[in-house]
């Protein structure tokens, strides 16, 4: 009997053992199961910012990269025509905006982009050009003459600073840079000014800078 409770006892403490070991494997599966969860949505919500943020900026540096400029000094006060106007809105002066000119198929036209904070929204339009109205930006200040179109969200853009020949007229060159700042929602408060969210699981930010040389033809 005494042998027989011994046998007994052994294998009532290995089934403890089993059981409590069980509970350790389970508890680690769903705690690993829960990591990589959160991860995923983490990884999956930040790729979409980058994705949507990084598709908005291309397409502004491939319109920017076809703008064609005479290279001479236009309007009053005199001012260098380098294809890319900042500051002329649709409809009105805006700092978040800038008109590029191009010229597919030998007509002449803006491609006016504009950034609305109150929106969080980057649209663009055409606008005819009109090189004689120096007062209103060359023609690139009147009204769009196609539908404006929602081209991404944003929560600020880093103004582009009027674009300047890195020497003159003589070296005929002309870089334009910007810089978006994207949150998933921008209405929140996490999405920081400074370009980094305060709750980076939940809402994303993604801050990205391009910059691109127009070939500057001559108009």
């Amino acid at each position: 009997m005494k042998k027989l409770f011994s046998i007994t006892g052994y294998t009532l403490i290995e089934l403890i053992v089993s059981l409590a070991l069980l509970c350790l494997i389970v508890l680690g599966i769903f705690s690993i199961n829960s990591v990589l969860n959160t991860n995923n949505q983490d990884y999956g919500q930040k790729y979409l910012v980058k994705s949507e943020t990084q598709a908005t900026l291309n397409h502004i540096l491939n319109d920017a990269s076809l703008a064609v400029g005479s290279g001479t000094s236009v309007g009053t006060p005199s001012e260098l025509d380098t294809g890319i106007l900042v500051g002329a809105a649709m409809g009105a002066a805006d700092n978040n905006s800038f008109c590029i000119h191009q010229s597919p198929s030998g007509v002449d036209t803006w491609l006016c982009y504009t950034f609305t904070p109150a929106t969080y929204q980057i649209a663009y339009c055409n606008k005819t050009y009109n090189l004689s109205d120096a007062a209103g930006f060359r023609g690139a200040s009147g009204a769009c003459t196609t539908a404006a179109q929602f081209l991404g969200s944003a929560f600020s853009i880093t103004n582009p600073t009027a674009p300047v020949f890195t020497d003159s007229v003589a070296t005929n060159q002309l870089q334009f840079s910007i810089t978006i700042q994207n949150c998933l929602n921008n209405s929140l408060a996490t999405c920081s000014a400074t370009g980094t969210s305060t709750d980076p699981a939940n809402n994303p930010e993604i801050q990205l800078t391009g910059s691109v040389t127009p070939s500057q033809e001559g108009m």
